[in-house]
């Protein structure tokens, strides 16, 4: 029998909630500093994934959504789908459950680890068509100032 790292019991995974939504950040290894902004958001029954970025007019940053070709809501992913992505090596520790949502280029995952103590982390995902890129590990935004982002113009 071969050892799995990825379970999708639902006493594993922890599905994405409503309280999932609001920002999230990456923070750049090498510096320290916050390099990419997003917002998960829900409404009208759909999930969408934003990301702050500088809209070009006199420095002005602005929400614009992640998607391609008009494919703009996050669906979720089957256990099958889950399990094709993550059941790899370099996915091998920590051990726990992930759920995941994407549209046909990018996604956003939430990983449930099995031990209570850690911590749930979250990532966003590039796909390339049938084929998922390293996830890029974020946190959520507990601070205010940028809780207040969620108010720039989407």
């Amino acid at each position: 029998m071969s050892e799995h790292n990825v379970f999708n019991l639902p006493i594993y995974g922890k599905p994405i909630e409503l309280d999932d939504a609001g920002i999230y950040y990456a923070i750049n290894r090498k510096t320290g500093s916050i390099n990419n902004v997003f917002h998960l958001l829900y409404e009208d029954d759909d999930w969408y994934l934003y990301q702050l970025k500088n809209t070009g007019k006199d420095g002005e940053m602005g929400w614009v959504i992640l998607a391609d070709n008009g494919d703009y809501p996050l669906k979720s992913l089957a256990t099958e789908d889950i399990k094709h992505y993550f059941d790899k090596p370099e996915y091998a520790e920590p051990k726990g459950g992930w759920q995941l949502m994407r549209n046909s280029r990018y996604g956003f995952g939430k990983f449930t680890p099995i031990h209570a103590e850690d911590a749930i982390q979250y990532a966003m995902i590039l796909f390339s068509g049938t084929d998922m890129l390293m996830p890029l590990l974020i946190k959520k935004a507990e601070d205010e100032v940028l809780q207040s982002l969620s108010q720039l113009e989407r």
